[in-house]
C-alpha cells in the first residue's frame, strides 16, 4: 500500500484577499485553491481573479487546480450569475492553462496524480510529511488529553471513593471538626446576608455579571426575533474579524 504524504500548504496575500494554495492529497487528483476577501467583492470581479490566479499557479505546479472564492464573512461567493458554477477547475493541455466551470469526473484526472513519488518530483520546493510521521505526531498530542482523561477518573471516581471510606470509619473528634466547619460557613453566609461581612471585589463582579445575564435573558425573551438578528450579525462579525486576523498573520512577503 503506498503510504499518502501531505504537503505544506502555501498562503499568500494582496491588498484585497488572501489564499491558500493546497497539493493533492492522498486519491484527490487535483490541487485547491481558496481566495478569501477581507473587502467587498462582486462576483464578475471573484471569477475573473479565480481564471488569472488558476493560470498563474497551474504554471507554477503543472497539477489541476480547482478553485473558490469566500467573502469577508467566510461565505462561498455565489458567482452562478457570471459563471455555469462557483468553483473553477483549471487543468494543462498541450502546455496552456483551460479552465472549465463545469464538474470533473476522476477518470479525466491523469492516474500519476496519485502517485506521491510524481508529485514529490512536482513540489520538490515544499516540504512534506508521510502518513506514518502524521500519525505519530497525532499520538503524541493525544497524551495530555489521555493524561487529563485518567486524572479525571480519579477525581470523579477514587477521590469520591476514598472520602466515603474516611467517613465510614472516622473517629469522632473528626465529626466534631466538620460540623464545627459547617457551623462556620453558616456564620460566614449570615454576615454576608445581614450586611455585616463585606463583598469583596471578586463576589461584587460576579453578582454584577449575574445580574446583566438575567437582564440580557428577560429582554431576548421579549424580542426573540430581535435577538436572532443580533446573534447572526454577531456571529458574523466574529467570522469577519477571524478572516482579518488570518489576513493580518500572512506575512507580505510570502
Amino acid at each position: 500500500m503506498v503510504e499518502r504524504i501531505y504537503f505544506n500548504h502555501i498562503k499568500e496575500k494582496t491588498d484585497g484577499y488572501f489564499l491558500e494554495y493546497s497539493p493533492p492529497v492522498g486519491s484527490i487528483p487535483f490541487a485547491s485553491l481558496t481566495v478569501t476577501y477581507v473587502s467587498d467583492i462582486t462576483a464578475e470581479r471573484a471569477a475573473t481573479d479565480l481564471e488569472d490566479l488558476t493560470k498563474e499557479w497551474i504554471t507554477r505546479y503543472p497539477v489541476p487546480v480547482m478553485a473558490s472564492a469566500f467573502d469577508r464573512q467566510g461565505d462561498l461567493v455565489d458567482l452562478e450569475s457570471v459563471r455555469p458554477i462557483s468553483h473553477l477547475i483549471t487543468t494543462m493541455e498541450k502546455g496552456k492553462p483551460r479552465h472549465r466551470w463545469d464538474l470533473f469526473k476522476d477518470e479525466e484526472f491523469p492516474e500519476a496524480l496519485k502517485d506521491p513519488e510524481y508529485l514529490i518530483q512536482i513540489y520538490s520546493d515544499l516540504n512534506y510529511r508521510t502518513q506514518s510521521e502524521v500519525s505519530a505526531q497525532a499520538r503524541e498530542n493525544m497524551k495530555p488529553i489521555r493524561t487529563a482523561r485518567r486524572l479525571l477518573i480519579v477525581w470523579s471516581v477514587f477521590v469520591p471513593l476514598v472520602i466515603a471510606l474516611l467517613e465510614f470509619f472516622s473517629p469522632v473528634w473528626l465529626s466534631v471538626i466538620a460540623l464545627a466547619y459547617s457551623f462556620w460557613k453558616a456564620y460566614q453566609q449570615w454576615l454576608k446576608m445581614t450586611g455585616r461581612k463585606k463583598k469583596s471585589d471578586r463576589e461584587i463582579e460576579r453578582e454584577e455579571d449575574a445580574r446583566l445575564k438575567e437582564h440580557h435573558h428577560y429582554h431576548c425573551k421579549l424580542n426573540p426575533d430581535g435577538f436572532l438578528k443580533l446573534k447572526i450579525d454577531n456571529l458574523r462579525k466574529m467570522e469577519e474579524d477571524q478572516i482579518q486576523q488570518e489576513y493580518d498573520s500572512i506575512s507580505s512577503s510570502n
